[in-house]
């Protein structure tokens, strides 16, 4: 039995030193036939072409001339000669408030006027003759150019009786009825100049400094969306919003034959820079570390990490300024998955990894 025992042992021995060499020589033979295999990726060359950098956002439109309009006179109204829709000159009546009291009025001051008026010449007769004081007419003249304002005041308010329009515009909204009694300042109509529109679009203060007045604007609305509206840059405003971190850029419209509408949403794009002939690596291809940017170019079949120095961004484009060679290859697929000097395999799906002629951004 104890040789048994040990006979046993001596066989289990040897079989694992026998299996230790069997693994042992394993790997250099699978190195050597070239089993450690290669991380498939997708590679782009960077291209030339044109880069458009611009800032979009949404505004509403507004009407940069709008005003509520009242009836300075209390009264019943009597008629209304416009619609919610109607385009109107400056000047014209809108419509007509009970003006009986007023007309009233103006033919009083204008009575008592004329007495005043005799009184001033017969006192000048008088002190031409010596027959009164200086003071005496000189008051008497006072008195008359006193109600002579008086009678313009009235006038002015018969006038008030008609609501006329203050520009030209569309009525955007009427509150009164015909046949309403409206008081005094009460609210008849709402106007607004559909050739001054404008928008204000929030900026954020980092993208400023790329701004001015004068620079082009196109503009989109989800109502027509197969039309593109044109714009400039109008003001940029003075100051900061603490709470927002942006600044109010206001975009004055171009609206001339234009189906545009105060209220409407619309879509904003702002040219800030147009570069003819930038060499362009898509975004996707580029890594950050912090603030420093690199990428995986592939020399002899092995991917090395490149730092790069980049530009401006453009619908998931940037552009190289440094750093590579322009027929250098870039992993633009993969990359998350490999280290400094991994050998990789190109494996692209198509061969449509060209930049278009231009990079844009769709306002």
């Amino acid at each position: 039995m104890r040789k048994l025992l040990i006979s046993i042992a001596i066989a289990s021995l040897l079989g694992a030193g026998l299996s230790g060499c069997s693994q042992s020589d394993a790997k250099p033979a699978a190195a050597a036939d070239g089993i450690d295999t290669a991380v498939a990726v997708e590679a782009v060359q960077p291209k030339r072409g044109e880069l458009v950098r611009s800032f979009t956002g949404t505004a509403t439109l507004a009407a940069e001339r709008a005003a509520s309009l009242v009836s300075e006179n209390g009264g019943e109204v009597l008629k209304i000669y416009v619609e919610e829709g109607d385009r109107v000159v400056a000047g014209q009546v809108l419509a007509r408030i009970d003006g009986e009291r007023a007309r009233l009025a103006l033919a009083q001051t204008h009575s008592v006027a004329k007495r005043l008026d005799h009184e001033a010449e017969r006192a000048h007769l008088l002190l031409d003759k010596h027959m009164i004081a200086a003071d005496a007419a000189e008051r008497a003249r006072f008195e008359r150019d006193a109600q002579r304002a008086a009678v313009d005041l009235a006038a002015l308010s018969l006038s008030k009786s008609e609501i006329r329009a203050p520009y030209a515009g569309v009525i955007t909204r009427r509150h009164i009825k015909q046949g309403q009694w409206l008081a005094p300042n009460g609210p008849a109509f709402e106007i607004a100049d559909f050739d001054d529109l404008v928008a204000d679009l929030p900026v954020p203060e980092k993208e400023l400094a790329g701004l001015s007045a004068g620079q082009p604007v196109a503009i989109r609305a989800d109502a027509f969306r197969d039309g593109e509206f044109i714009g400039t840059v109008e003001r940029i405003g003075a100051v900061v919003d603490a709470a927002s971190g942006t600044a109010n850029v206001r975009i004055d419209v171009e609206e001339a034959d234009t189906p545009l509408r105060p209220g409407q949403f619309v879509r904003i794009a702002i040219e800030r820079e147009r570069i003819a002939d930038a060499l362009l690596l898509p975004k996707s291809a580029v890594m950050m570390d912090g603030r420093r940017a690199a990428v995986f170019a592939i020399a002899d079949g092995k991917a090395h990490r490149q730092p790069v120095v980049l530009g401006g961004e453009q619908d998931g484009w940037v552009q190289l300024l440094d750093g590579l060679a322009p027929d250098a290859q870039v992993v633009s697929l993969g990359q998350a998955q490999l280290s400094d000097g991994d050998p990789v395999t190109i494996v692209n799906r198509t061969s449509a990894n060209l930049v278009p002629d231009a990079a844009r951004s769709a306002p």
